[in-house]
């Protein structure tokens, strides 16, 4: 039988791999049998990725995105040892948690420049014939948090819906040119190394009040995964220019 999601002889390159959700989404795709480009900062730790990975063909690249300026380089880089990419998965970020009376321009620029500059200069650079194929998915991760907020996260909402907003753009003039498609997805909770960050921080009582309005409950790292593996497949194939949220409920109330 068919399975729409195969990615088989693909190429998908992702940022933020070494932990997380975009260490999960590396692991998904690989059972789904794409050939994983993996890029994130810590060496040690995108090799730990990749014991968990299927397949053997999974290149990693130690890089910070935030390095803007070094980017097309690196996509040059990428396609020479891995050939020509199908997909992009833009899973680096941070979230910050700041009060607006502390949020000042150089803080707003770091977290612009790691979730929305970099992602931008990515997509540029795919663009080229000579380093993508037709068709290739694009996905960003925002965040559920741009539709319902909390104090402390100007930065990180204002970045992520920048996001949002990018791949309207971004999905029209690649579509037309390429058959690209551009998506974001938008998690709730997920239950990584951040979230139980913020039960040290907070109590479990606390988070358990948070999340109240998850009836469906916090995501697991594989939920989001599946959606975005989703999106890269074929499965998705006539999804383009929106965002995806995978909340449990969280947005809905």
């Amino acid at each position: 039988m068919m399975n729409p999601m195969d990615l088989i002889g693909r190429h998908i390159v992702v940022t933020g791999a070494s932990s997380g959700l975009g260490r999960q989404t590396c692991v998904t795709v690989s059972q789904l049998g794409a050939r994983v480009s993996l890029l994130a900062r810590n060496e040690e730790k995108l090799q730990e990725t990749l014991t968990l990975m299927e397949g053997t063909e999974h290149k990693i690249f130690p890089f910070d995105v935030t390095q803007t300026g070094d980017i097309e380089a690196l996509a040059k880089q990428v396609v020479d040892v891995n050939g020509k990419i199908n997909g992009f998965v833009h899973a680096a970020g941070v979230f910050p948690r700041l009060p607006l009376s502390m949020t000042k321009k150089d803080f707003l620029d770091e977290i612009m420049t790691l979730h929305v500059y970099s992602f931008v200069e990515f997509v540029r650079c795919l663009s080229k014939k000579k380093l993508s194929e037709e068709g290739t998915s694009i996905v960003a991760v925002s965040s559920a948090s741009t539709i319902s907020s909390d104090k402390g996260q100007v930065a990180y909402i204002a970045t992520k819906g920048a996001l949002d907003r990018a791949v309207r753009p971004m999905a029209i003039e690649l579509g037309e040119s390429r058959k690209f498609r551009v998506n974001t997805v938008n998690p709730g909770w997920i239950k990584t190394d951040m979230y139980n960050k913020f039960i040290e921080e907070l109590g479990q009582e606390r988070m358990d009040e948070i999340l109240t309005p998850c009836f469906l409950g916090a995501c697991e790292p594989v939920d989001v995964a599946n959606a975005i593996a989703f999106l890269l497949s074929d499965a998705g194939k006539m999804i383009t220019g929106q965002n995806i949220v995978i909340d449990g409920g969280w947005t809905i109330h």
